[in-house]
């Protein structure tokens, strides 16, 4: 097992297989297309310009550099959760508010928060794989490989 150390941003404490991407996510573009109106597509990435088209976030600890997009995102993110087709947890290199809205306001209204971690060093897509099994602790930042 290895132990990584981050920022907590949003508290709580997750686990699920890694879903991993070096590219900037646009949850606007990625999850408000006509085919995620389905309950069984709702949480496939439909942005066809992103490496992970046609990948499903839903459970996973979804591992990305930063936000793109939309200032949208947040609520992109608090229907997902609210849904239950939201990430387990999000470890993300730059953080930002818009995004963090999203876990936070899940949290408060619906009691469906995620815990959210920022890790800005590089060595993060090394240490974790698509597919490994991570648990996150958001109160403590830390980041568990298993």
């Amino acid at each position: 097992m290895k132990i990584l150390k981050g920022k907590p941003v949003v508290k709580g404490r997750a686990s699920g297989p890694a879903l991993i991407t070096k590219i900037p996510m646009n949850f606007t573009a990625s999850f408000t297309k006509p085919k995620n109106l389905m309950p069984f597509w709702r949480s496939l990435v439909q942005d066809n310009r992103h490496d992970l088209f046609n990948k499903n976030i839903k459970g996973s600890v979804f591992v990305y550099p930063a936000t793109i997009g939309s200032t949208y995102t947040g609520m992109i993110l608090l229907e997902l959760m609210n849904q239950g087709a939201g990430p387990a947890a999000i470890i993300v290199q730059n953080v930002d508010p818009l995004m963090a809205a999203g876990p936070i306001l899940a949290d408060v209204w619906f009691g469906k928060g995620i815990p959210v971690i920022e890790y800005p060093s590089e060595d993060i897509f090394d240490t974790i794989r698509t597919g490994a099994m991570v648990e996150v602790n958001g109160d403590t930042g830390e980041i568990f490989v298993l």
